[in-house]
């Protein structure tokens, strides 16, 4: 299947990004709930977390089928190599979000960015010693 440059492309990347940005608020927001000792709202927002979740996948497999890099490349050492690509390039935006936080004066978000700039460049090492480790068992 072919998606090229078209609306449904653009609007299964959209998807994709939505259904992922809501499975993680609804994590957030469980954590939240499980705080203040309702674990029952913990247990629904967590479900609906796993449906988005589950949303997301379908969006990234005819992403997959497209050939669209954000689908991965269909094989272990394919999507090693695309999560590697895609650390790389979060790590250098978020150090480019810091710049501009500071120069915007907001301290403590251009450190947050940094923190998780540096968990990304750890993210990148990792997946790279384990591909590394499948290319040496073969």
């Amino acid at each position: 299947m072919s998606l090229g440059d078209t609306s449904t492309s653009a609007n299964v990347r959209e998807a994709l990004a939505r259904e992922t940005q809501s499975a993680a608020r609804c994590l957030y927001f469980a954590r939240r709930a499980d705080i203040e000792g309702r674990s029952d709202v913990a247990a629904t927002l967590r479900a609906i977390a796993e449906g988005e979740t589950s949303h997301a996948f379908g969006h990234l497999e005819f992403l997959e089928e497209a050939g669209d890099p954000l689908g991965g490349a269909g094989d272990t050492k394919g999507n090693l190599d695309s999560a590697v690509a895609e650390a790389e390039a979060n790590a250098e935006a978020y150090l480019a979000y810091a710049a501009a936080a500071r120069q915007d004066k907001q301290a403590d978000i251009a450190d947050w960015f940094e923190a998780v700039a540096a968990a990304e460049q750890a993210h990148v090492a990792v997946l790279k010693k384990v591909r590394r480790g499948m290319d040496s068992a073969r």
